[in-house]
C-alpha cells in the first residue's frame, strides 16, 4: 500500500466525494436524533391525555330539606297569626256584639248571637258558634299545642254553651273556618248594654 507523502496533492474530485458522504452521514444522524425526540413527546403528550381522561368529574351534590321537613309525622306546624312581638291580640266586645275571629282584624258587629262567621258572641255571657268553646289551663306559649288538643278532645267547657267569665279565664275555640284559637278574659263588665262589655286576648292559630 503506497502512503501519500505529505507534499502530494489531492485529487478534487475525490475530496468532493469524500465530504458529501461526510455531509450525509451527519443529515442521517441528526434526522435519527430529530426522529426520537419527536417520539419522546408524542409519546409524553398521549400518557398526559390518557390519565387525564382517567380522572372521573368531580360532582358536587346540594341537599335541600323542604320546609317543615323535620315536623313530628301526622302534625303541620301551627303558625300564629298574632304580633310576631309576642303579644296577643286584644278586641274588645260590648253587651249585644260579636266578632270573627278569623278575620285579619276581627272588629265587633252587632248580632242576636254566634252565628254564622260570628265566632264568639257576649251578651252578658261569653257563647261561641256550634258551642266550640274549651275551657284551658295552660300557658299561652303552650296554647299552640294545648289548644289543639284541646278541640280534638271535643270537651266542651262546663257550663257552655253560655258561660259566666271572669278576669284570668282561658279557652280555646274552634272557629267556624275550622281554625284553632285561643282566648284569655282580660276585662270584663257583666250585664247588657250600653255598659256590659268584655275584652279578651287572643291568638288565631292555622
Amino acid at each position: 500500500m503506497r502512503r501519500r507523502s505529505n507534499g502530494e496533492q489531492v485529487d478534487p474530485a475525490v475530496q468532493a466525494a469524500r465530504i458529501t458522504r461526510r455531509g450525509t452521514v451527519i443529515t442521517a444522524m441528526g434526522t435519527v436524533i430529530a426522529a426520537l425526540i419527536g417520539g419522546l413527546f408524542a409519546a409524553y403528550k398521549v400518557g398526559n391525555d390518557q390519565g387525564a381522561a382517567g380522572v372521573p368529574p368531580r360532582t358536587v351534590t346540594v341537599m335541600s330539606t323542604a320546609p317543615g321537613a323535620n315536623s313530628p309525622a301526622g302534625s303541620a306546624p301551627l303558625t300564629s297569626l298574632a304580633p310576631t312581638s309576642g303579644v296577643p291580640a286584644q278586641v274588645r266586645i260590648a253587651a249585644l256584639s260579636g266578632i270573627d275571629v278569623d278575620a285579619s282584624d276581627p272588629q265587633p258587629v252587632n248580632a242576636d248571637g254566634a252565628n254564622g262567621d260570628i265566632d264568639l258572641y257576649f251578651d252578658g255571657q261569653l257563647s261561641a258558634n256550634r258551642s266550640a268553646i274549651f275551657r284551658y289551663s295552660g300557658t299561652e306559649k303552650e296554647a299552640a299545642v294545648g289548644c289543639r288538643n284541646a278541640v280534638a278532645d271535643d270537651r266542651l267547657a262546663v257550663g257552655g254553651p253560655f258561660l259566666v267569665v271572669w278576669v284570668g279565664d282561658q279557652f280555646c275555640v274552634r272557629t267556624s273556618q275550622g281554625k284553632v284559637s285561643w282566648i284569655s278574659c282580660n276585662d270584663i263588665k257583666h250585664g247588657g248594654p250600653p255598659s256590659g262589655y268584655i275584652v279578651l286576648n287572643y291568638r288565631l292559630f292555622s
